[in-house]
C-alpha cells in the first residue's frame, strides 16, 4: 500500500511554488488581478442596508453578490488549476492567449470540484442541523465530521489534475482508491495544510492591524493590495499540493 509522507508533500508543493515562482505569476497572476477588480468593483457599489429600512430585500442582495463571486472565483481557480496542473506535471509552457482559458477542462475542473463537494459537505450539513436541534449544547463535536470531510475531500481532489491532463480514466472513485488506507496521513496533510493558511492570514492579519491602527481607509486599500499576493500564492500552493499528491498516487511519482 502506497503511504503518503505527509509533510514530504507539503514541502514539495511548496518546492514548486518558489521554484517556479516566475511561470507562476505569469499563469495565475492575470486571474488574480481580475478578482481583485471584481472585489473592488463590490465594495465600491455595496451599501450596507440600515436596520430602521432592512426589508428581506435588502439583507438578500449582498448574499447573492457573494455567491456570485464566490462562483467566479471557483472558475478562475480552475482557470489557473489547468494551466498549472499541466505546467508542473507535463512541463507545458502556458501560451499567452491561454492564460485566461475557460475551455472545456475548465468547465469539467468546476463541474468535478462541485461534485466534490456536494458528495461530502451535504450530509455533514444535514448532520449538523438534525445535531445542533436535538444536542445545542454539544456543537462544539461538529469540529469532527468536518474535519473527516476535509479527509475526503483532499482523497477525492487527488482526481482534479487528471482533467486538465486529458485523462478520463482516473475519476472520483479512482482517487478514493489509490489513497485508500491513508486516512490518517491525509488528516496530517489537511493540519498542516490548515498550519499554512493560518501562518498566512495571521501574518496579514498583523499587518493590517498595525496600518488600522494609523488609519482605517489605508488599511482597507492594503487590504485589497495584499489580497493579489495572498490569493496568488494560495492558489498555487493549493493546485501545486494536488499537483503532487496526483504524481505521487497516480503516477508512483517520489518527491
Amino acid at each position: 500500500m502506497h503511504k503518503l509522507p505527509a509533510f514530504q508533500a507539503i514541502k514539495h508543493a511548496l518546492k514548486s511554488v518558489i521554484q517556479f515562482r516566475n511561470a507562476g505569476i505569469r499563469i495565475g497572476l492575470p486571474w488574480v488581478l481580475v478578482l481583485a477588480g471584481i472585489n473592488l468593483i463590490d465594495r465600491s457599489f455595496s451599501v450596507a442596508p440600515e436596520p430602521a429600512s432592512g426589508g428581506a430585500a435588502g439583507m438578500m442582495l449582498p448574499g447573492v453578490m457573494e455567491l456570485v463571486i464566490a462562483a467566479l472565483g471557483l472558475v478562475i481557480f480552475s482557470s489557473i488549476a489547468v494551466n498549472w496542473h499541466r505546467y508542473i506535471l507535463l512541463d507545458e509552457v502556458t501560451a499567452p492567449e491561454k492564460v485566461f482559458r475557460l475551455d472545456r477542462p475548465v468547465w469539467n475542473y468546476v463541474g468535478r470540484t462541485l461534485m466534490i463537494m456536494l458528495i461530502t459537505l451535504v450530509p455533514v450539513l444535514v448532520f449538523s442541523i438534525v445535531f445542533v436541534n436535538t444536542l445545542p449544547n454539544l456543537g462544539f463535536l461538529l469540529a469532527i465530521p468536518f474535519f473527516v470531510a476535509g479527509i475526503y475531500i483532499m482523497r477525492m481532489s487527488v482526481a482534479l489534475p487528471a482533467i486538465a491532463l486529458d485523462r478520463r480514466d482516473f475519476g472520483i472513485s479512482a482517487a478514493l482508491q489509490v489513497t485508500q488506507g491513508n486516512n490518517l496521513q491525509f488528516a496530517g496533510l489537511l493540519a498542516l495544510n490548515g498550519l499554512i493558511l493560518f501562518a498566512t492570514f495571521l501574518a496579514l492579519g498583523i499587518v493590517l492591524s498595525f496600518v488600522g491602527g494609523a488609519s482605517m481607509t489605508a488599511a482597507k486599500i492594503l487590504a485589497l493590495v495584499l489580497s493579489v499576493p495572498v490569493n496568488l500564492f494560495l492558489s498555487l500552493f493549493s493546485v501545486s499540493l494536488l499537483s503532487s499528491l496526483y504524481g505521487f498516487f497516480a503516477e508512483q511519482r517520489k518527491f
